[in-house]
């Protein structure tokens, strides 16, 4: 019954490559749908739209593009999901979360980006 999202929480930009994780368990055939929208759809102000293990990862983000890629990446994941809703198969849920590492640098650009998409997340996937 759950399907995957995006956990804007884990968000983390580095070098100007956004990864976000992906939480629920990915369906076979789900990334095929995902990578298919993303070409459909085309890009935006960003770079290559992939999903690697267990995350979304975006290349060449720049900043100003934040909500248009949020509204960009929902889209895809909630056609993904539309195109492979299967019954629910009583499995563990596995948690694919990468460990979140703090940015490399305290300021700039990729720490200001990264704060932005984490600010997406549902309150119960934030921090305090």
């Amino acid at each position: 019954m759950a399907e995957v999202t995006l956990n804007w929480a884990s968000a983390e930009v580095e070098d100007g490559k956004l990864t976000v994780d992906l939480d629920g368990e990915i369906p076979e055939g789900w990334r095929d749908s995902f990578e298919t929208t993303v070409r459909l759809l085309g890009h935006g102000d960003w770079g290559k739209v992939r999903v690697k293990k267990q995350a979304v990862r975006v290349s060449e983000v720049v900043p100003g593009s934040e909500e248009k890629l949020r509204h960009h990446l929902e889209s895809v994941v909630a056609q993904a999901n539309a195109d492979h809703r299967e019954p629910e198969s009583g499995g563990v849920e596995e948690n694919g979360a990468l460990e979140s590492s703090e940015p490399s640098g305290p300021d700039g650009p990729d720490a200001e980006m990264a704060e932005r998409f984490r600010s997406f997340a549902e309150p119960e996937h934030q921090s305090s």
